[in-house]
């Protein structure tokens, strides 16, 4: 008994420190570490405001986060679009996503915190295209899976026109 304690203990020691290293190789360049920094599309220099209609330079890539909330966005056909929002999903917490068909969804992934403190919140990624003209919207609650929607929960959302 006291052998089999020590073989799953080496075992998950071990796989510990496999997630660690593996953490510890995915840094992002310094750019895209800050994500409460306001993103700007890659071929402009100006920030759309909150509540306004915001029609970037042509582009091929869009990154937005929490400080774009609410916004609507006009960009080309074809655009990559990559929205970064924090998440804690060590606490039972998750961005429940909804988007439209004009949305593609290219990939998602959970970036780890940039920290050694357990429990400490990382960033959820979402890749998508802007498939085709017409709209698009992406709207999340941040929330846990096993409780009510109360309406108190913390949502993100963005329009998108393409063009």
């Amino acid at each position: 008994m006291v052998q089999k304690k020590s073989i799953y203990g080496v075992l998950i020691a071990g796989l510990l420190a496999l997630c660690l290293l593996g953490a510890g190789c995915t840094s992002q360049p310094a750019e895209q570490q800050n994500a409460t920094a306001t993103p700007t599309p890659v071929a402009t220099t100006a920030a759309p405001t909150a509540n306004v209609t915001a029609t970037p330079a042509p582009a091929e890539e869009y990154v937005f986060n929490e400080t774009n909330n609410n916004e609507t966005v006009t960009l080309p056909a074809g655009s990559e679009i990559t929205i970064r929002l924090d998440e804690n999903p060590t606490t039972g917490y998750e961005w429940n996503v909804t988007s439209d068909e004009g949305l593609q969804l290219v990939n998602e992934t959970h970036d780890a915190p940039q920290t050694e403190l357990l429990g400490a919140p990382g960033v959820h990624i979402w890749e998508y295209i802007a498939a085709e003209k017409g709209t698009g919207e992406f709207s999340a609650i941040y929330t846990r899976s096993w409780e009510n929607v109360t309406g108190n929960e913390t949502a993100f959302s963005m329009a998108f026109t393409i063009e």
